[in-house]
């Protein structure tokens, strides 16, 4: 395979490398659609095959979270019932694999998903490989379930003896025993999920906030050259999903071409690094907050159509109108480096990039401090739309920062949240009949104590325990609690 980023045209050809590079961004956003519907075209030739001897027997294959090169809203389409493989490594967030659980539920049209795939232990392909902690994969696994996940599964029953993964996690490791740690505290959530998980199959997630991931953007802002290499595109994703989920939010994963009809179940939607704008997104936003919907997006966003090309006349290009914002610049930061963001309730720092903004209606609710020459500037906005806001972020806000920005939205939306202790999340699954189950987890290694109203008179099915007020969580621990 070339590697398009050493293409060289003819002499002559411009100046050389820079035209090179012009002419192979189009050409790699459309190796990587060609690249995701070539694999997907082989997904459905094996399951056509097995359609031919089998008519009933659910198809589907594991997927891989915010896997880069396929875009898994096509996938999901072709698919009986969504799968993935689970695998964080010992510094991902437990907020980012709540996201990717997410997004795998959203993927499918927000139906329950199978956890194919998770390691009882170890995984082996990171460069330090630490064991799980006690009660480690219990709580990601019972998280899972709390995101979605109507089945819990693992790799590997019997650890190998060679190859590349021999080191990888197993129910039963090289000394074939049963009397590991690990076996027994895989021995132990079977039974939990045995006796308690039938109850929960197939009840669902609501929510009233909706968050799109687009994998196009995802191709395209990580592809350009220029203004930064800084981006991450799942990471500018889980920046604004983190604040939701602090605060207990239930958030639903959407593509960016979302109907309007469906769209406009949702009070709260966001586009974040929304670069890549494809025929009629532009027009169901517009629709949307016209008829009260609040949207956000920012930094990056609506630079590009469909062809990866800049769209002419401005950024944030055919959002522009809705936004009520021209940003004429945007200024890369190094790394490390950071800009003050002060403004109303939001005292922060920004980072990567900043958008230096000209107001077209658009109120500002912030502006940038530091000694740049665009100190001043806006650097967090609202346009009242119609019979709705529509919010620009001018540059990546840092945690706190953020949280900042999305809590007087919350507020003003009215938006179911709850706050529990750090590290301690609160999530709900709805079932038939009125019940609703809410999964208490303790996402830390240290032991925790909380108060939840809401909680109060429902049973912990764990224990058979009726929650009267304090709810004390052992490191990793887990409470599933039934509400009616």
């Amino acid at each position: 395979m070339y590697d398009w980023g050493d293409v060289v045209p003819p002499v002559g050809y411009g100046d050389g490398i820079s035209d090179a590079k012009c002419v192979v961004s189009g050409l790699q956003m459309d190796y990587r659609r060609f690249q995701s519907q070539a694999q997907l075209a082989c997904y459905t030739n094996e399951r056509d095959a097995i359609r031919e001897y089998d008519a009933t027997t659910p198809i589907t294959t594991n997927l891989m979270g915010t896997f880069k090169d396929l875009d898994y809203f096509e996938w999901a389409k072709e698919m009986d019932v969504v799968s993935w493989d689970n695998y964080p490594g010992m510094d991902t967030p437990p907020s980012f694999t709540a996201m990717c659980h997410d997004l795998m539920r959203g993927i499918g049209g927000n139906k329950p998903f199978m956890l194919m795939e998770q390691t009882p232990n170890q995984q082996n392909w990171f460069p330090f490989c630490k064991v799980k902690q006690p009660g480690e994969v219990r709580k990601l696994s019972w998280q899972a379930v709390a995101h979605g996940a109507d089945t819990v599964r693992f790799f590997q029953m019997k650890q190998s003896l060679g190859g590349c993964e021999r080191f990888h996690g197993a129910v039963i490791a090289h000394d074939g025993t049963e009397e590991s740690r690990v076996f027994k505290e895989t021995a132990a959530l079977g039974e939990e999920l045995d006796r308690i998980g039938r109850r929960i199959m197939g009840s669902r997630i609501e929510s009233r906030v909706a968050i799109m991931f687009d994998w196009q953007s995802y191709w395209s802002l990580e592809g350009c050259v220029g203004p930064t290499t800084g981006f991450n595109y799942p990471n500018e994703v889980h920046r604004f999903y983190r604040a939701l989920w602090r605060r207990n939010v239930p958030v639903d994963m959407i593509a960016s071409t979302t109907p309007l009809a469906r769209l406009s179940q949702y009070d709260l939607a966001i586009a974040p690094a929304l670069i890549t704008v494809l025929p009629g997104v532009a027009e169901t936003l517009e629709a949307y907050v016209a008829d009260g919907g609040t949207f956000i997006t920012g930094y990056m966003a609506g630079i590009h159509d469909e062809h990866d090309l800049v769209v002419p006349g401005g950024y944030p290009g055919k959002l522009r109108r809705l936004m009520g914002v021209w940003v004429e610049e945007i200024d890369a930061l190094a790394p490390g480096e950071t800009i003050e963001v002060h403004g109303g309730t939001v005292d922060a720092k920004g980072e990567i990039v900043a958008s230096i903004i000209h107001r077209e209606g658009a109120e500002r609710l912030a502006t940038y401090g530091g000694d740049e020459f665009y100190a001043g500037h806006s650097a967090l906005t609202v346009n009242a739309y119609g019979k709705g806001k529509a919010y620009f972020v001018g540059t990546p806000l840092d945690e706190t920062g953020m949280s900042a920005f999305m809590a007087p939205i919350i507020k003003e939306l009215d938006l179911k949240s709850l706050d529990t202790p750090e590290d301690v999340s609160l999530s709900v699954r709805y079932g038939d009949g009125g019940t609703r189950y809410a999964f208490l987890i303790n996402n830390s290694a240290a032991d925790k104590r909380l108060c939840l109203s809401e909680l109060n008179g429902g049973t912990e099915l764990l224990t058979g325990t009726v929650i009267n007020d304090l709810i004390e969580l052992k490191p990793y621990g887990v409470d599933v609690i039934a509400l009616r």
